[in-house]
């Protein structure tokens, strides 16, 4: 529901940072004892293949308005 293409970048940007959030909190909960590795491990993994996902859709628009 963006209305341009430079609103939709900047909510990729607020969407990846709120990945990063994600990614820190796993590792902090695995760090403290309340996830094992095994747990954490396939979310950290989906979380990098959704970055890599989303980066490349922000790239694509970028090579798109210019």
């Amino acid at each position: 529901a963006r209305r341009s293409t430079k609103e939709f970048q900047q909510f990729l940007r607020i969407a990846n940072g709120s990945l990063r959030e994600l990614e820190t909190h796993l590792l902090l909960s695995q760090r403290v004892g309340l996830c094992t590795t095994e747990a954490v491990q396939p979310l950290l993994t989906e979380a990098t293949i959704l970055g890599k996902q989303m980066l490349a859709l922000h790239r694509s628009l970028l090579r798109k308005t210019n």
